[in-house]
């Protein structure tokens, strides 16, 4: 994952196959992309969460991702529907106040193996049952040497692209898909951390593997 980044672009889309993997190399033949998957290499975690072609990409700023954004060949994925492109800022280097919240700048280095990005999204409507939810997740995150590189709580999302009206939007970075995964389905989240959002709102849950450094 960049360093540099203080934006992310995320985009998805449903075209066909062919014509992705067309705008993919497209862009990244200018654009560094920090994620990128086609529809079937797309790992779901959270029930009724929905696949889709995925490229993220990091950017210095806001500006620069729009400014880039409108001169991708967005033409190429807009069938069967225009994509859905969403522009966040990204977490500062120095993390947050917050020392509960993991980030780069607070979680000790893990041995990696196929770094994957996890893309969460939704809206969670009682606050105090997703702060006790929250205090049962981000443990878990640190032991397990993962933390967030977007961690929008507010709605401050821009979109680009398409139509997206949730309040959540976050990536966090797990050092490997398997790590990821059992974190997923472990007993502790499982048992006690899901059950406390599960009928206060909708989320969906991905996995997007790592592609640079």
């Amino acid at each position: 994952m960049t360093d540099v980044a203080g934006a992310f672009l995320v985009i998805r889309s449903n075209a066909p196959d062919i014509l992705f993997r067309e705008f993919r190399e497209a862009v990244a033949e200018r654009h560094p992309v920090a994620g990128a998957a086609r529809l079937h290499e797309v790992a779901l975690l959270e029930p009724g969460s929905v696949a889709a072609h995925t490229m993220i990409l990091p950017f210095a700023d806001n500006d620069a991702a729009r400014d880039a954004f409108a001169a991708m060949p967005v033409e190429l994925i807009a069938m069967p529907a225009a994509p859905l492109a969403l522009l966040t800022g990204a977490v500062a280097a120095e993390g947050f106040p917050d020392p509960a919240i993991p980030t780069k700048a607070n979680v000790p280095f893990a041995e990696e193996d196929g770094p994957v990005l996890m893309l969460i999204e939704g809206t969670g409507r009682d606050q105090d049952r997703m702060d006790q939810y929250r205090d049962i997740l981000l443990p878990m995150m640190f032991d397990l040497g993962a933390y967030y590189t977007v961690f929008d709580l507010g709605g401050s999302v821009e979109v680009l692209s398409g139509s997206w009206d949730e309040a959540i939007f976050a990536i966090s970075r797990w050092p490997s898909r398997g790590i990821a995964e059992r974190f997923w389905m472990s007993e502790r989240y499982q048992r006690d951390a899901i059950p406390l959002r599960i009928d206060i709102g909708r989320f969906e849950v991905a996995l997007i593997p790592e592609t640079i450094g």
